[in-house]
């Protein structure tokens, strides 16, 4: 016992925990430390004191000082646990890949809440499912809804068809878990904002990618789109107008080779099987996403999938995004709407 207290004391970092201790033991303990450490000394004299003469004190005060350092330290351990978990006390890995794991949050005393499974934006190539989503989670189960933000791959590790296959997985590995998770694994909801609207797209029009991880297509019972202007993907790259960067991200997620932008845009696999109903949200001012959004909603239509399209006046790529876990806003009122009419 005495060995371990010495360690204690030798670390810096309790130097809190001695005053929180000190304040707490017994009027006689407090006398028998000020007798042997003097009065007025400071508190880290006082740790270096106690390091050296804790072999002195009385084997009652001995033992008072380490239940009470113990207990301090457990506090503490605690509270940083309880930080962790507000957003991430349930981490999954739904692969060997670092970037294959997800944050999920259910719903209290639920067995079968329907679940949102969100994907991040970031180019294909930047984002983490912790990015700016702190309020979806709780927006959410406020509704009754199980939550999931999903990491993936990234570029140039792999590319988008790579990233819907994680997807695909990580949907996979959550259906599986289902019971213990407490959610419905057939009424699942897919969304995803700017690069992850192109994602959820492709997996929820290009059914090889759930066929492979053994998710049927029936079980996701919505899309929605927030901001993705990645739809036709050859289209987009054409567009006199794309700047710079924008050109350099999608040429480094789907190179120039025309078969893969093909392949890749969820416009050309509306007419295989496809998700049923679908929200597509876009920022009111912006050219190219309404132009995408409204492409690929009328060629869904066209193949007799439910859509709605809708344009988010006063908004910004990045508001539409953080409004989809905010209560009341334009875009929180419109996914609430349709949440309620799919499940």
């Amino acid at each position: 016992m005495r060995k371990l207290l010495l360690v204690l004391l030798s670390t810096g970092l309790l130097l809190p925990m001695v005053a929180f201790a000190q304040k707490r033991l017994p009027r006689e303990c407090r006398q028998e430390i000020r007798q042997l450490c003097g009065q007025s000394n400071g508190r880290r004299a006082k740790i270096e004191c106690l390091r050296k003469k804790s072999g002195q004190l009385s084997q009652h005060c001995h033992s008072e000082l380490k239940a009470r350092i113990g207990a301090k330290r457990k506090g503490r351990q605690k509270r940083s646990i309880g930080k962790q978990s507000a957003f991430n006390a349930s981490e999954y890995s739904y692969g060997t890949h670092e970037k294959q794991k997800l944050d999920f949050f259910g719903v209290e005393n639920s067995r079968n809440a329907p679940l949102i499974v969100f994907v991040h934006g970031g180019g294909w190539s930047l984002g983490d499912k912790k990015g700016r989503n702190e309020n979806k989670s709780a927006f959410y189960n406020g509704l009754g809804y199980a939550f999931a933000s999903l990491n993936y791959r990234l570029v140039p590790e792999t590319k988008p068809d790579g990233q819907a296959a994680d997807i695909a997985d990580a949907i996979a590995y959550l259906r599986k878990d289902s019971t213990k998770l407490g959610f419905d694994p057939n009424h699942i909801v897919l969304m995803g904002h700017s690069a992850g609207a192109h994602l959820a797209a492709i997996v929820s029009t290009d059914t090889s990618y759930l066929e492979k991880a053994n998710v049927p297509l029936s079980s996701i019972a919505g899309t929605i789109l927030l901001d993705g202007a990645g739809y036709d993907v050859e289209k987009q790259m054409k567009q006199p107008g794309t700047k710079r960067l924008l050109k350099r991200m999608f040429v480094a997620a789907f190179s120039n080779n025309k078969t893969t932008q093909r392949r890749l845009s969820p416009v050309n696999h509306v007419s295989t099987p496809n998700g049923s109903n679908w929200l597509i949200l876009h920022v009111a001012s912006r050219a190219d996403a309404k132009e995408q959004s409204e492409l690929l909603g009328n060629k869904l239509q066209q193949n007799r999938a439910k859509v709605t399209v809708t344009a988010i006046p006063n908004s910004s790529h990045r508001s539409i995004n953080k409004d989809a876990g905010t209560s009341g806003s334009a875009v929180g009122n419109e996914i609430t709407a349709f949440l309620r009419r799919i499940l």
